[in-house]
């Protein structure tokens, strides 16, 4: 008895370990995908290659975000996959052929994680493990209080236009945050408001928060970054003054009522663009 006891403990140590670093990592580098051109003009299609990473630093590598898992949603909603996927020790690369005229997404999403956080001890410890509601009882300690799991999701995205713009590959799925423009992305422009609309398991949501950051903030003293809300619509407004490529990050947290995995989320949606010259 004493025996399984202490495996128990030894396999709860390892989870709390493995959850705490991973949660630490996804909070403490946001993922972002960085193609090599936004748009496609020449004819015949062209290769295009994309970076992957997970940094602080606005399109500057750190961590080797995997892209195994990118899609490519084509002008007419189908699915493909990259070409040529590399991981390297700060970034994964990929390349895909363009050729069919529109707009297409390119998604390097990850799965949905759960986190348990609870108090332990008499100094009331804050301690976490990998475990969503219904794992969790059969490894929380018997004195564990406070408890409180959370989903944690992320989004990395980025679209390209090959020709001329279409809006299929907007629509959304239903599940968790999700961002659909109302500026189409191919249309941004130095000097000119964008919208963006933000969903929340399939309903317009708001409370959103967004910054948006310009490359070159290592050449800069200050970051220039835009901070934003989603009003009552779903959406934000902002202006980029200034032309180059930029991240959005996007966060949503709330509670969750009635949901069997988990107690509240926290949501996010990474998007890279460009705003064109005037």
């Amino acid at each position: 008895m004493m025996k399984q006891t202490k495996m128990k403990a030894l396999a709860l140590a390892g989870v709390m370990g493995f959850g705490l670093a991973a949660t630490t990592t996804a909070q403490a580098h946001p993922r972002w995908i960085l193609p090599s051109h936004f748009t496609v003009s020449k004819e015949g299609g062209d290769w295009l290659t994309f970076d992957v990473t997970a940094s602080h630093g606005t399109f500057v590598f750190d961590k080797p975000a995997g892209s195994e898992s990118a899609q490519i949603i084509m002008p007419d909603g189908r699915k493909e996959r990259p070409n040529f996927v590399i991981r390297g020790k700060r970034r994964s690369s990929f390349d895909f052929y363009f050729e069919e005229e529109g707009t297409h997404k390119v998604a390097v999403n990850n799965v949905p994680s759960y986190y348990t956080q609870y108090k332990a001890g008499r100094r009331d410890t804050v301690k976490w493990m990998r475990a969503n509601k219904a794992e969790r009882d059969a490894l929380l300690p018997e004195k564990a209080r406070d408890v409180v799991t959370q989903i944690s999701y992320t989004r990395a995205e980025s679209y390209i236009t090959v020709g001329k713009p279409t809006e299929k590959a907007f629509e959304i799925e239903g599940k968790l945050l999700e961002m659909k423009p109302i500026t189409h992305p191919a249309d941004i422009i130095e000097g000119e408001p964008v919208t963006f609309q933000f969903f929340y398991n399939g309903e317009i949501q708001k409370g959103v928060t967004a910054e948006i950051t310009r490359e070159g903030t290592l050449y800069r003293n200050h970051q220039e970054q835009i901070d934003v809300v989603s009003d009552e619509n779903g959406e934000i407004t902002f202006t980029p003054d200034v032309a180059g490529r930029y991240v959005m990050k996007a966060n949503y947290k709330g509670e969750l009522k009635d949901n069997p995995l988990a107690d509240k989320a926290s949501s996010n949606v990474h998007l890279t663009f460009e705003a064109l010259l005037q």
